[in-house]
C-alpha cells in the first residue's frame, strides 16, 4: 500500500513540475500571476466547490486558464473513464458527475495544487 502511494505521489509531483516549469519557461511574464493564482485556488476550491472554482477559472481566462487546462490534462490522464465525451468542456463535465466521482476528482486536484505550489516558490526563489 505505501509502495502504491508512493508511486501516485511522484507521478502527481513529476506532473506539477512539469506543468509549473512549462508556464515559467514559456510564459515567464505571467509567472507572477500565476504563481498567486496557484496558491490561492486550493481556498478557492474549498470555499466554493471544486465545480465553481473551474467555472471561475474558465471565464477569468489568462494565468487561471492556464491552471484550469493543467488541472483538465491530469485529470483526464487520471482518471479517463469520467470523460469519455471529447466534446464536453471539461467543468461540464466535472459538474455532471456523481457526487462521489466529483469528491474524488476535488481530492485529487487538491493533492496536486499542493505539489504546484511547492513548486512555483521554488522556481521564483531560483530568479
Amino acid at each position: 500500500m505505501a509502495e502504491q502511494r508512493v508511486g501516485i505521489e511522484n507521478g502527481r509531483a513529476a506532473f506539477a513540475f512539469k506543468s509549473v516549469k512549462d508556464v515559467y519557461n514559456h510564459h515567464g511574464d505571467v509567472f507572477d500571476n500565476y504563481q498567486s493564482y496557484v496558491k490561492k485556488m486550493p481556498s478557492l476550491i474549498q470555499v466554493n466547490g471544486f465545480g465553481q472554482a473551474l467555472a471561475f477559472c474558465y471565464q477569468k481566462g489568462k494565468e487561471y486558464r492556464y491552471i484550469y487546462d493543467q488541472l483538465a490534462e491530469w485529470l483526464k490522464l487520471k482518471y479517463p473513464s469520467y470523460f469519455v465525451d471529447r466534446d464536453a468542456e471539461f467543468v461540464e463535465t466535472v459538474v455532471s458527475l456523481r457526487s462521489t466521482e466529483y469528491r474524488l476528482l476535488t481530492v485529487e486536484a487538491l493533492a496536486l495544487l499542493n505539489w504546484m505550489r511547492k513548486f512555483v516558490d521554488g522556481m521564483r526563489k531560483e530568479d
